[in-house]
């Protein structure tokens, strides 16, 4: 089906509403050739639905995965793509553990050009969240644990929610590097269009407590907390403007 982007990509003093002419996952499962698979679709879930969040969760951290939302708007391509690779064991550079990552990656591209890009490399153990790292060398920042992971939920319904982890955001990844501000990342599940998402949103502030931008992906889900190939994908830029579509 067609995917829309509900509200206007403000790019520089040109506003642009872009709506898709269809979708770019693959739903047979097969790999796009990096290795990273495109998830089946699940079909729709019912009323009164379950989701094991802590499933979902797991998933997320340790399965290579691609949503994307792509099309044409005035002779241009545009592609919405959230990408999640899971790397190597390494050393959370902020305090030195050893940690699983998965590489997180949502970018807005509009005729060839980025125009919003968020990644970072998410550092876990046990699927529970330690720490993020974006950028690299001496560009790299950390954002360290505030408060402390809970546990997603094994059964959730429709309509529920919580907070996964409260990091502090550094100025960069040695230990006395300056505070900047926090990320905190929740959880919900929501029924969209018969469709049920397990979707996690990343709120950025700076030291004063005001909003820095956001993403929320809302991948769907089946019961078991297995993920499949429908996806809804939202940016919201520090300047207000918001970017979101969905591929069903």
């Amino acid at each position: 089906m067609s995917a829309l982007l509900k509200r206007a990509l403000l790019c520089g003093a040109i506003g642009l509403s872009l709506t898709a002419c269809g979708g770019s996952d693959n739903n047979d499962g097969n790999s796009d050739g990096s290795g990273i698979q495109s998830p089946p679709v699940l079909p729709p879930a019912g009323t009164g639905v379950t989701v094991n969040t802590a499933a979902a969760w797991q998933q997320y951290l340790t399965t290579p995965r691609r949503w994307e939302i792509s099309g044409q708007q005035n002779g241009n391509a545009y592609n919405l793509a959230l990408v999640l690779t899971p790397g190597p064991i390494s050393t959370f550079p902020f305090n030195g553990q050893l940690a699983s990552t998965t590489t997180q990656s949502l970018r807005l591209t509009f005729a060839g050009v980025v125009n919003a890009d968020t990644e970072g490399t998410l550092y876990h153990t046990n699927n529970r969240l330690i720490g993020i790292v974006g950028g690299s060398g001496s560009n790299a920042r950390c954002a360290v644990i505030r408060t402390p992971f809970t546990p997603l939920p094994d059964n959730s319904s429709v309509g529920a929610s919580g907070t996964i982890i409260s990091l502090d955001s550094m100025a960069g990844c040695s230990p006395n590097a300056a505070r900047v501000g926090t990320v905190t990342l929740t959880w919900s599940v929501e029924q969209d269009l018969a469709v049920t998402l397990f979707c996690l949103s990343t709120l950025r502030q700076d030291s004063a407590g005001v909003p820095a931008g956001s993403e929320t992906a809302c991948v769907q889900s089946n019961a078991a907390g297995e993920l499949a190939g429908g996806a809804r994908l939202t940016l919201r830029r520090t300047d207000g403007t918001e970017i979101s579509g969905k591929n069903y």
